[in-house]
């Protein structure tokens, strides 16, 4: 029987078990890599060895009494074959922006075909529960700051971080989504078709083991992972107690620029922001030319996209939405659901002769746009106040 190791190279076993060593944390994986050269060596030195680099006789033992190969061999063959690839801090393809950070994860978990160590990358975060306004904005924003070099990241979450990724794809900028759990489950169920089309055009990432699965205290080593990965992070609509904001913290202790897009004053899911603003903890962001600018990227004319402001007044109010020309599928989405009151996804299917998954990617994204409504039992109608296409 073909074993792991002639499809794996076998320090990679040895790195996911060092990482996974109890009492072990980022640091000290760091040191006894320094020290004895590679995560093999660090398993096969003497307990005496171990014991004078510093690390708890617990730790020593664990190491030296080693028995979690077999299901190690067992994980990182599944791995190979969901195309998920372990990513140790000394590899090529590890973040180097999370080298600058102490007690970032050293082993990462990714598939996708995005450069995690592109020019610039850009973390943009907010509420499961936007606005119209938010999710307008985010789509303008990212619009107009569209660039070859940017890559964009979030957190795969409902709301803000949603409109993010699908206006990524949209305007043909890699992202990332960075998950808070393995790559066994996928975490909202309701994007596991945006997943998919981020690892044609971006990918998705982890700390975690393949089996682990999404719970509340895994969210903020999520956002810590964000934080480090990009040079900015811009916050869009959040509370004032906001899961943003610990974004937003581990940001500013790792030396990221922070921006805000301002809200009405007496919206709660934008206190977050204007609080931010008012704390000088972020800055206003206004427009999608402002952030390379504020940047110092210095991109050529033309090269960050459709420029202009989001249409805000000085007190964040909401200000004419920029609506792009609709593909021809969604003109024949638009044109089919303009006929009746609402119609059924698979009745919508039918008649456009659309792909289950194109139309479900399609009809997402025109709901985040505000075009169209989504109705219970999978049903679909026009949104009369929205703009005609």
């Amino acid at each position: 029987m073909e074993t792991l190791l002639t499809l794996w190279d076998e320090e990679t076993l040895y790195r996911v078990a060092l990482t996974r060593t109890k009492n072990i944390g980022p640091a000290y994986t760091k040191k006894l890599i320094g020290i004895f050269g590679d995560a093999r060596s660090v398993f096969q030195a003497r307990e005496q060895a171990l014991l004078e680099t510093g690390i708890r006789a617990d730790s020593a033992e664990a190491i030296v009494r080693f028995r979690g190969r077999a299901a190690l061999e067992a994980e990182l063959l599944l791995l190979r074959q969901k195309g998920v690839r372990p990513l140790f801090y000394t590899d090529r393809d590890y973040p180097r922006r999370l080298n600058d950070v102490s007690d970032v994860p050293p082993l990462l978990y990714y598939k996708g075909n995005a450069d995690l160590n592109a020019k610039r990358i850009v973390a943009i975060v907010g509420t499961r529960i936007p606005s119209e306004y938010g999710r307008q904005v985010t789509m303008q924003l990212i619009r107009q700051m569209a660039h070859p070099d940017l890559l964009v990241i979030s957190g795969l979450a409902l709301g803000i971080d949603t409109a993010v990724h699908v206006a990524s794809l949209d305007n043909h900028l890699s992202t990332v989504g960075v998950l808070g759990h393995g790559f066994g489950h996928l975490y909202p169920a309701e994007n596991r078709e945006l997943a998919k089309a981020m690892l044609s055009c971006g990918g998705l990432l982890t700390s975690f083991a393949y089996g682990v699965k999404p719970e509340a205290h895994h969210f903020p080593d999520r956002n810590k992972v964000v934080a480090a990965l990009c040079d900015a992070v811009v916050v869009i609509e959040t509370a004032r107690k906001g899961g943003s904001l610990l974004t937003v913290n581990q940001a500013l202790k790792f030396n990221r620029k922070v921006f805000a897009v301002p809200g009405r004053v007496m919206d709660t899911r934008s206190a977050g922001c204007n609080w931010l603003i008012r704390q000088n903890m972020a800055t206003m962001l206004t427009s999608g030319e402002q952030l390379p600018a504020a940047m110092g990227w210095n991109w050529p004319e033309g090269g960050a996209g459709i420029q202009g402001s989001l249409g805000l007044s000085s007190a964040g109010e909401e200000g004419p939405v920029v609506k792009d020309r609709g593909s021809a599928a969604e003109i024949s989405v638009l044109e089919l659901l303009k006929q009746g009151d609402s119609f059924y996804i698979d009745e919508v299917a039918a008649r456009t002769g659309l792909a289950p998954s194109e139309l479900a990617m399609l009809l997402f994204e025109l709901e985040m746009k505000g075009s169209i409504k989504n109705l219970p039992g999978k049903r679909y109608m026009i949104n009369s106040q929205a703009s005609q296409v």
